[in-house]
């Protein structure tokens, strides 16, 4: 089923009740299903047709939205990235899943993406204007304004759709793209649904990136599947957040640990009204038990711990009825779990088709309908997932998957680098922290600031080490 088949009959009960809200502006849910078919015709106006390949590189907003759904309306395939990749980063990942178009901001176009994007990829920008007359280059607001002609294909009823390819880490030195069905996505969302137990009634903070594939399920999907109402934020300051709990009467914030530690560290009680707000959802890595005690004391919030991959979904969740602080909760819907060997494996619905161009790969880490997930852990009598460590070779900082290869890969092709050594630290509020060291018979002087400023260019920031060590050898 595609996944704009339940939006467009929620869409039809819910009609003129806000379903987003971004700043001042308010969207219906009857604004938004005509925004999407009307975005859905001038995508196919311009030449975006079924299985193309469409890359979404977007801040939160709207527009995000209305395009993921526009491209599924037409069974195209949406490509969400993070915007703190780096052209380095972005070119590797374009040539590997090849794009017919690429949706992103003015800013975004010129900082980032006009110089690797070729001439054959079509750009559609949300702000600013172009230049006139300039060849595949479109403006969405254009397609929202004039797009609203012709017809659209009937709904697929067809569950292994590709819905979209979202690019992950493994720990092989490079992204990877798991490659996600509209059933994947439906059955991910009714799973989700069922444990958090969301309702119509609801207002949904959207804080953490939309290209994740946890925000994107449930602060997007699942909540407007329910007819709830999502706030969208664009900005991680605390006090903010804060703001916005108290003006929109939040009752339900899905973030990362790292944005619930920063919450904690700078709420003063009685400056900002967050009485609304009962509980929440977090995900993204693993937030302690000491902690997760200590915010419901000092903030009244009960947060959920859930777990799930870029591959699976979020595919488990404490229940609100019975939270196990500590573990990561239960499976969700029709989705199956095991532990070989120390290592959390998963089944069912949710697991991806495999990875785009990786048949190695899908060979090593998907076996008759099992995802070996590289996170190790155990099962209570009671069914409760508990999180023991990694086997991959991956850490989390601030809820970013990093590739420890691809971090050492980059600093071995520093000039002169000869050797080079990680140390992965703990840190309470981004999870972990990655200090460097660097052997090197240098032709010159080195600082830690010369590698940081090499390492800016080829690696989103948080991936930079935060200290790095400069050693010199004789050559």
């Amino acid at each position: 089923m595609n996944l704009g088949t339940s939006l467009h009959w929620v869409s039809t009960k819910m009609k003129d009740k806000a379903c987003l809200i971004e700043g001042a502006i308010e969207v219906s849910y009857s604004e938004l299903w005509k925004n999407i078919e009307t975005l859905a015709k001038g995508f196919l106006k311009i030449g975006i047709k079924e299985n193309d390949k469409a890359v979404i590189i977007l801040p939160n907003c709207k527009e995000f939205i209305y395009s993921f759904y526009g491209l599924a309306r037409i069974n195209a395939i949406s490509v969400p990235l993070n915007t703190y990749l780096t052209s380095y980063e972005l070119d590797k990942i374009f040539k590997d899943c090849d794009p017919k178009v690429i949706i992103t901001t003015y800013q975004l176009y010129k900082k980032k993406i006009s110089a690797i994007s070729n001439k054959n990829i079509l750009i559609i920008l949300t702000d600013e204007s172009l230049e006139p007359g300039k060849d595949g280059l479109f403006e969405l607001g254009d397609l929202l304004a004039k797009g609203g002609t012709g017809r659209l294909p009937r709904f697929s009823a067809n569950n292994n759709q590709i819905a979209t390819i979202n690019y992950t880490y493994r720990g092989l030195g490079e992204a990877i793209g798991a490659v996600l069905t509209h059933g994947n996505y439906h059955h991910g969302a009714i799973g989700y649904l069922r444990l958090t137990k969301l309702v119509t009634t609801q207002r949904v903070l959207l804080i953490t990136p939309m290209s994740h594939i946890f925000t994107l399920v449930s602060c997007v999907i699942v909540p407007l599947l329910r007819g709830a109402t999502v706030v969208i934020m664009k900005s991680f300051i605390p006090s903010h957040i804060f703001k916005a709990i108290e003006d929109h009467k939040i009752d339900f914030v899905i973030a990362v640990p790292t944005i619930y530690i920063s919450l904690l560290k700078n709420y003063k009680k009685g400056r900002f009204d967050i009485s609304s707000l009962k509980y929440g959802i977090t995900g993204g890595s693993y937030l302690s038990e000491s902690l997760n005690k200590e915010i419901k004391e000092e903030m009244g919030i009960e947060l959920l711990q859930g777990y799930g991959l870029t591959e699976t979904m979020p595919i488990m969740c404490n229940p609100h009825s019975r939270n196990k602080m500590g573990s990561l909760g239960v499976a969700g819907h029709e989705v199956k779990v095991k532990i070989v060997d120390g290592e959390i494996l998963i089944g069912g619905p949710t697991v991806m088709r495999g990875y785009y161009n990786k048949n190695g790969e899908n060979k090593k880490y998907l076996k008759d309908g099992w995802f070996k997930t590289g996170d190790m852990g155990y099962i209570d009598e009671e069914g409760y997932v508990y999180f023991k460590g990694l086997k991959k070779d991956i850490i989390k900082v601030g809820g970013n998957n990093v590739d420890l290869t691809e971090v050492k890969n980059v600093l071995n092709s520093f000039p002169g680098a000869r050797n080079v050594r990680l140390d992965i630290v703990g840190d309470e509020l981004w999870g972990h922290r990655i200090h460097a060291e660097i052997t090197g018979p240098f032709k010159k002087e080195v600082t830690d600031k010369d590698v940081k400023a090499f390492c800016s260019e080829r690696m989103a920031l948080y991936k930079i080490p935060k200290r790095i060590l400069i050693r010199m050898s004789r050559g």
